[in-house]
């Protein structure tokens, strides 16, 4: 059961998702185990590597290596990726740093990258500075600041590809959840519901950072995005018009709630 799926799918209305939605790029390297490619495995989510090399015979004798320290002393959430490229890709909470790690050469640094954020949005983050990590796709890496910025980086050299504000954090808003790439889109939620902040669901454009479209957790069918007629629950047409507004008491949904932003979000594709 994937219940996961809810605020990456359901709440923009993707209700019958298929290969269709998979960025091709992504779901060949998922489709090696040699890799690890999105934060949770696979589009399904299901945090399963086939590799054998590792098994609970020898699981004892392994031994450290080489250490990385990120400097940076708060939870740390969310894994590295590695995309067959040799280097080992990882970030960090609140500042939100980036490394490209060479894993043949003892976790040599290639590049680094530090966003310049406000510290002023800790103070609003409910959990602790975390941050559920990077996602990939065709070259670049995608990363959520604390601060609602969207950035893509170009996995090779590091470099800021495009940068795109996705809220506010002066009236709550923050982020703290790995985006997810899906066809040519990159979808991101937001966090902050504690504080009466109206969630969203937002794709951008993967090359570009343009804004394609947004769904809200609240309010009138054409701004969560559902069509009464052909969005389902339980294998029927939910038939009614605006559930959105019309179950909260009046005006209360204006108020916000259902922020959909705390983890790492799924899709359930059959391969």
């Amino acid at each position: 059961m994937l219940r996961e799926i809810g605020y990456a799918v359901t709440a923009t209305g993707l209700m019958a998702a298929s290969l269709a939605y998979a960025n091709e790029n992504q779901l060949e390297l998922q489709q090696n185990p040699e890799y690890w490619a999105t934060q949770l495995g696979n589009y399904q989510g299901n945090r399963f590597s086939e590799l054998e090399q590792i098994n609970r015979d020898n699981v004892n004798e392994l031994r450290s290596v080489w250490q990385f320290s990120t400097g940076v002393l708060r939870g740390h959430e969310g894994g590295p990726l590695y995309v067959g490229d040799g280097r080992l890709y990882i970030h960090t909470p609140f500042p939100n740093k980036v490394f490209a790690l060479d894993l043949e050469d003892e976790g040599r640094v290639v590049w680094s990258y530090e966003p310049d954020q406000d510290s002023r949005v800790i103070p609003v983050m409910c959990c602790d500075t975390v941050n559920r990590g990077l996602a990939y796709a065709d070259g670049r890496l995608f990363l959520g600041q604390a601060d609602n910025t969207l950035i893509a980086l170009d996995a090779e050299s590091g470099d800021l590809l495009w940068d795109v504000s996705n809220g506010d954090h002066t009236i709550g808003e923050s982020n703290t959840m790995s985006p997810l790439v899906v066809h040519d889109k990159v979808i991101v939620g937001i966090s902050g519901g504690e504080y009466g902040i109206r969630g969203h669901i937002t794709a951008y454009d993967v090359e570009t950072g343009e804004q394609v479209w947004r769904g809200y957790s609240t309010g009138p069918d054409d701004e969560v995005l559902i069509d009464p007629e052909t969005t389902t629950m339980m294998g029927e047409p939910i038939g009614e018009s605006d559930l959105g507004v019309t179950t909260w008491p009046e005006g209360e949904w204006e108020r916000g709630g259902g922020a959909p932003g705390a983890g790492s979000p799924t899709i359930p594709i059959s391969t």
